[in-house]
């Protein structure tokens, strides 16, 4: 009898079940092997199909080739089961959380890893484990003819718990031999190991399966030739700029600090901070310290993580060019339209319209990648297999975190347990960069941070100062009008004034203050598209170039890597980053010795929805009272290094509650994850089953990085307005791949409640295009100065990812 795993649509090729078992089993290990388990990787690799050895499949596929018509539903056989409870049944006794590890690897390998424990007190591990299965045996032994010999297996077990002995000893090494945290510790990483074991084993069952219908076979890219070429491309740029550029200070300094990134490209894998100053040339120097690195330690890939799409849009195009990255760099961010169907929901037809597209996305196989804090955290806690199949990929890499700060507050925890796993384990350096560092190193769960890529660091901040900051905050807090006057007084000295206020609201309350006026003013919100925002941005560059007077009014946005220069900013009261990175803007390139940078409190700013803006303008409130009464504080530098940790600390302290990512079930994600998941243990009758306690499933329910969930709008500006026509038009959409990449430049993200709205006063309305779908608004929706009108209110990190 012949058992196959697949049948290639185009010719009726069979791929023989022993043939993919093997092939998913060897591209695992080859995963594993990065962080030194390829026996467990290998292991669920193995086994991951073993159910297909049934007669119940065989007669599946059968009917799927003879009747294509009406095929059966994908999935309606279970075939995933009886690995996993073969590795129970026959190793659990001797090797518990490795076996529990790579058996929910196998059972889930279609869906999400299943609960350990509930919060029924259940587990659906457990029930998975034992489900009937009326032809087990049968399938056993069918496995054991075609495959291996049940003493390689036990063999092969043996190596693998091997593995989990070197990383259990590695763990109790960094705790001291202090048991008592290593057993804490352990099921951390266990946790971890598990969705590395899960993450490899969908890449590698999606790449094998892949290669058999395209008839193709990929060899992985040569990491240490491709970065090679890349240093050489990078250090000849480098030279060519520091030709080209006039020899002043600054320029000198963001030479310094590129070198000190050179030579600290020699230290081992670790966290490492880079706190280059804003403007000193932080991109390229994290490049070069990354390029370097990789080749000393045979590092495979170097990812980028960016909170905006803004910012990867631009230094993406900018690394790309200087490298000659090409196909070399993949740019990964918000998916603008979600694909509704599953695996599990799927016909075979819509399968085969599908996969090719979803595929394309999924595993991050790329020498650079520039993605978003959003997508960084969702490969570990989403629990979609989309996310997680890339896992394994920021593994054995360096990965490049820009603007560390912006980690949302109810992920910091979740964040910094990621990362201490990725270095200790995961063989990974980390670089958090920015001119702000959050102190991620003093909350409850922290991280260890081994070192600062930059030397006499105070020095250079205080040689990059090229502003000086006043305090102009009242206690009644200004009106709309005294901030145009104010600005208008502005207007008489300098040339360009750049506002900065927290809500969308106030923002076009002050627009409307100057539309009138004669001065050129531009208005930025989240409420344009990125296309939209882009050429206000290009307009408001030429003026001040030009020395021309303008005046830009703009939420936070323009904070997230929008290279421009100001000679005035005025920034209303906001948290310590936010007001240092709006100081960033003005005097950007040290035209001159120091310019102006104002905070002041707008009274009209409704704050109640943005929490995080409201606490952060409260503790920077207090350290600017604090500098006032006494001047030397500090050294009277309100954005010193100790002003910014003394904020971080308090700023994180009035959040401790929500730092562990609290959920409506009164349980927070990381005691689901990572803890004792103790309250879920009160109802659960068999803990001495499993050793593992983990809410996988429930835990990724309820996990969001943007809380609000937002929505897709595509707007009719400029392009836009040809893309609707092609959504309308009879042919429909012709290469749906191009229009997505197309689509990105032309949509608005909007809340729940404001699409609602949109949607009952008949200005935006969903449409449906080849499994996909898409909100689209009318042409009376979107104005030229403010966008998309919208009310709702959020901060930038909800809507940019």
């Amino acid at each position: 009898m012949e058992f196959v795993a697949h049948i290639r649509q185009s010719d009726l090729e069979k791929q023989l079940l022993s043939e993919h078992l093997k092939n998913v089993q060897q591209i695992a290990e080859r995963i594993g092997k990065k962080i030194g388990i390829p026996h467990i990787t290998g292991l669920a690799g193995m086994f991951h199909d073993m159910g297909k050895y049934s007669d119940e499949f065989l007669e599946y596929l059968e009917e799927a080739v003879n009747n294509p018509e009406n095929p059966p539903k994908r999935g309606s056989i279970d075939h995933s089961t009886a690995g996993g409870k073969y590795l129970m049944e026959n190793f659990h006794a001797k090797y518990n959380f490795l076996i529990e590890c790579v058996a929910n690897a196998i059972f889930s390998h279609h869906g999400q890893l299943k609960d350990m424990v509930n919060a029924d007190g259940e587990s659906p591990f457990l029930k998975r484990k034992n489900k009937e299965d009326l032809e087990y045996e049968k399938v056993k032994q069918r496995f054991f003819q075609e495959m291996y010999s049940e003493d390689y297996i036990k063999q092969y077990v043996n190596e693998a718990a091997k593995e989990t002995s070197i990383i259990a000893d590695k763990i109790l090494k960094k705790t001291g031999n202090n048991q008592i945290l290593f057993k804490k510790i352990i099921r951390k990483y266990i946790t971890y190991l598990t969705l590395f074991t899960f993450s490899a084993l969908l890449d590698a069952d999606r790449t094998d399966s892949r290669q058999f219908d395209e008839n193709t076979v990929e060899e992985p890219f040569e990491s240490e030739k491709i970065f090679n070429r890349f240093a050489e491309k990078l250090e000849e740029h480098l030279k060519t700029l520091e030709k080209k550029s006039i020899q002043n200070e600054i320029t000198l300094l963001r030479q310094q600090m590129s070198n000190m990134c050179y030579e600290k490209s020699k230290l081992p894998t670790g966290i490492y901070t880079l706190s280059i100053p804003t403007g000193g040339g932080k991109t390229l120097a994290s490049l070069r310290f990354a390029l370097n690195h990789a080749l000393k330690h045979s590092k495979e890939r170097i990812i980028y993580v960016v909170p905006f799409t803004t910012i990867i849009e631009q230094n993406a195009e900018e690394v790309r060019n200087i490298l000659d990255a090409k196909d070399y760099l993949l740019e990964h961010h918000s998916n603008v339209i979600e694909n509704e169907l599953d695996d599990e929901h799927l016909n075979f037809e819509n399968y085969q319209n599908y996969k090719k597209i979803k595929l394309a996305k999924d595993n991050w196989d790329a020498p650079i990648i520039f993605t978003t804090m959003v997508q960084f955290l969702n490969t570990f806690y989403s629990g979609k297999s989309r996310n997680i199949r890339r896992l394994h990929n920021l593994t054995n890499s360096i990965i490049i975190f820009d603007e560390v700060q912006s980690v949302p507050v109810n992920c910091v925890t979740l964040f910094n347990e990621v990362l201490n796993f990725l270095k200790d384990i995961g063989n990974s350096t980390v670089l958090l960069c920015t001119a702000t560092q959050p102190a991620l190193q003093n909350v409850e769960k922290n991280i260890t941070v081994d070192g600062e890529l930059i030397d006499d660091l105070s020095r250079i901040m205080k040689a990059f100062k090229r502003t000086n900051l006043i305090n102009m905050v009242k206690d009644e807090g200004w009106t709309t009008k005294e901030l145009a006057d104010f600005v208008n007084q502005q207007l008489n000295e300098v040339n360009s004034v750049l506002v900065i206020l927290n809500t969308k609201s106030v923002v076009k309350k002050l627009y409307d203050e100057f539309s009138n006026s004669g001065i050129k003013t531009v208005h930025l919100s989240t409420s344009m598209c990125p296309k939209h925002r882009k050429q206000k941005i290009y307009e408001m560059r030429k003026c001040l170039k030009n020395k021309e007077k303008i005046v830009c009014i703009s939420t936070q946005l323009i904070e997230a890597g929008v290279d421009v220069s100001f000679e005035c900013v005025v920034r209303s009261l906001a948290g310590l980053d936010s007001i240092a990175q709006a100081a960033g803007r003005c005097n950007r390139h040290g035209e001159v010795a120091s310019r102006d940078v104002y905070i002041i409190n707008h009274k009209e700013e409704v704050l109640n929805n943005l929490p995080t803006i409201k606490k952060g303008g409260y503790e920077s409130k207090k350290i600017l009272r604090d500098i006032e009464m006494d001047p030397t504080l500090f050294d009277g530098e309100l954005l010193s290094e100790n002003a910014m940790t003394l904020y971080f600390r308090n700023f994180y302290q009035e959040f401790k509650p929500y730092l562990d990512y609290p959920t409506p079930v009164g349980k927070n994600i990381y005691e689901m994850l990572l803890g004792n998941n103790s309250e879920f243990l009160e109802e659960f009758k068999e803990e001495q089953a499993i050793w593992m306690h983990t809410s996988f499933e429930t835990a990724s329910k309820y996990f969001e990085v943007i809380d609000s969930k937002t929505h897709s709008v595509l707007v009719p500006y400029d392009k836009g307005k040809a893309l609707i026509s092609e959504l309308y038009s009879a042919g429909g959409i012709e290469n749906v791949t191009t229009f997505l990449k197309e689509v990105q430049q032309y949509i608005v993200n909007v809340f729940d409640h404001d699409l609602n709205r949109l949607i009952k006063n008949g200005i935006v309305e969903k449409i449906e295009f080849k499994n996909y779908s898409l909100f689209v608004a009318k042409e009376s929706a979107y104005d030229d100065q403010y966008g998309l009108s919208v009310e709702g209110e959020a901060s930038l990190s909800l809507l940019e990812y």
